[in-house]
C-alpha cells in the first residue's frame, strides 16, 4: 500500500509527534510504501531520518498559499500513485482535497488535535475547515472533544476517533533520574514541568502564579518550563522581576523525556482545552502525576483523583496546596504514578494507535 502524507513540518509538536510514530510503526509492518510532504524545511525528529521514508520538501521560498503549490502537489500524486492520501493540517487538507478527487484517490483528513469548544464558522478558517470536511473520506481526530468541538460526533460513519499512541522505546535506556537532573541544572529535592508552546492556549501566567505560592511554603521545589513561542520573553522576565529562583526555563528541547523523567510532577494549564496532549502522555507513561485543566479531552486520558487531579475552577493557592500535598504524600504520588503509566499502557500504546489508522487505510481502499 502506497501511503502520501502531506504536513506543515516537523518541528516538535504534538500532531507532528504523532505523525512520527504513525510512521514509525508502519515502517515496522514492512508492507507499507511511505512518502512524506512537508512545506516547510523544519524537522525537529531525529528519529525521521533513521525511517529512510522518501521525503519532498514544497519550495520553501514561495508563499504557501501560492497557487503553484497546488500543481506542484498535482504532480508529486501523479508521480507517487498513492493509494492513499493523508493530510495534517487545515492547508495541507484544502489543497490536496481537489487533487484527491480529481485522481480518485481516498483522502485521509486528520487536522483535528485541538478542542476549543468556542469556534467562529463564517470566516476563512471556518470556510477551509467546511471544504476540507466535504471532501475528506474520514475524518480523524485523536479525542471525541476534538470531534464535538467541530460539531462532529464519534457515530458519525465519515469521522473517527484514533488516541495517541506512545512508543515505549522512548523511554527505553534513559540516563537514572539523578543524571538527567544534573542535566538539566536542577538542584532542589523536587521538581515540577510543564511541557508546552508558549502561546495564548498555555496558561504560563498560572505557572508562575503557582509557582510563587508553592515557594511561599517551600524552597526545596523547582518549577520547569520547557517550550518556545513569542509568550516566552515576557513570561521570562515578569519571573525574574518576581524574584521567583526555583523557576527555569529550558526552551525548546528534544530530549524532552529526559526532562520529565528528572521531575516528579507534570502540569499542564490550558483552560482552552487540548485534544490529547503529548506531554500529558509523557508525565503518565514516566509515572509522574498530572495536574492539568478540565477541558477539551484531557479527562478522556487523566481520571481524576486516579492518575492526577483534573482542576477546573480552583484557585492558584489550592492548586498550589495539591502539589505540596503529592510533594508530602508518596505513597499517594505512587499511586497516580502506577494508574497513570496503566491508563497509557492499556488505552495509548503504539501498536493500537497503528492497527487503527490501518483499519481505516484497509476500508477506504476496500
Amino acid at each position: 500500500m502506497k501511503i502520501l502524507f502531506f504536513i506543515g513540518s516537523l518541528l516538535s509538536g504534538g500532531k507532528e509527534r504523532r505523525l512520527i510514530e504513525l510512521l514509525t510503526w508502519l515502517k515496522q509492518q514492512k508492507r507499507y510504501e511511505l512518502f512524506v510532504v512537508i512545506a516547510f524545511d523544519h524537522i525537529d525528529y531525529p528519529a525521521f531520518h533513521t525511517l529512510e521514508i522518501n521525503l519532498v520538501v514544497l519550495n520553501k521560498k514561495q508563499n504557501f498559499k501560492d497557487p503553484r503549490v497546488f500543481v506542484q502537489l498535482y504532480k508529486l500524486c501523479k508521480s507517487f500513485k498513492p493509494d492513499i492520501i493523508h493530510t495534517w493540517g487545515s492547508m495541507q487538507a484544502f489543497y490536496l482535497a481537489p487533487i484527491a478527487k480529481i485522481l480518485k484517490i481516498p483522502l485521509v483528513n486528520s487536522q483535528i488535535t485541538s478542542a476549543r469548544p468556542k469556534r467562529k464558522k463564517f470566516n476563512f478558517s471556518g470556510f477551509i475547515n467546511n471544504f476540507n470536511f466535504l471532501f475528506s473520506d474520514k475524518i480523524l481526530s485523536n479525542s471525541i472533544a476534538g470531534l464535538e468541538s467541530f460539531g462532529f460526533s464519534d457515530n458519525d460513519n465519515k469521522c473517527k476517533v484514533i488516541y495517541n499512541g506512545f512508543n515505549p522505546e522512548r523511554i527505553q535506556n534513559l540516563p537514572t533520574k539523578s543524571e538527567c537532573r544534573k542535566k538539566f541544572g536542577i538542584e532542589t529535592t523536587y521538581a515540577v514541568v510543564m511541557v508546552g508552546s508558549f502561546s495564548e492556549n498555555k496558561d504560563y501566567q498560572r505557572f508562575i502564579d503557582v509557582c510563587r505560592h508553592v515557594s511561599d511554603k517551600r524552597n526545596d521545589i523547582s518549577f520547569i518550563a520547557a517550550g518556545d513561542g513569542k509568550n516566552l520573553d515576557p513570561i521570562k522576565k515578569q519571573a525574574g522581576m518576581l524574584g521567583l529562583t526555583p523557576m527555569k526555563f529550558t526552551g525548546r528541547i528534544t530530549n524532552v523525556e529526559e526532562l520529565v523523567k528528572a521531575c516528579d510532577i507534570g502540569v499542564l494549564f490550558s483552560p482552552n482545552g487540548e485534544g490529547i496532549s503529548n506531554a500529558i502522555m509523557e508525565y503518565m507513561a514516566l509515572g509522574k502525576p498530572v495536574i492539568a485543566n478540565d477541558a477539551g479531552g484531557t479527562k478522556e486520558i487523566v481520571v481524576d483523583n486516579e492518575s492526577g487531579y483534573l482542576i477546573t475552577n480552583e484557585s492558584d493557592q489550592e492548586v498550589a496546596d495539591m502539589i505540596v500535598d503529592l510533594i508530602k504524600n508518596s505513597d499517594k504520588r505512587l499511586q497516580f504514578e502506577k494508574k497513570g503509566a496503566s491508563i497509557i499502557h492499556e488505552k495509548f500504546s503504539l501498536d493500537r494507535m497503528g492497527r487503527e489508522f490501518e483499519e481505516i487505510y484497509t476500508e477506504l481502499l476496500k
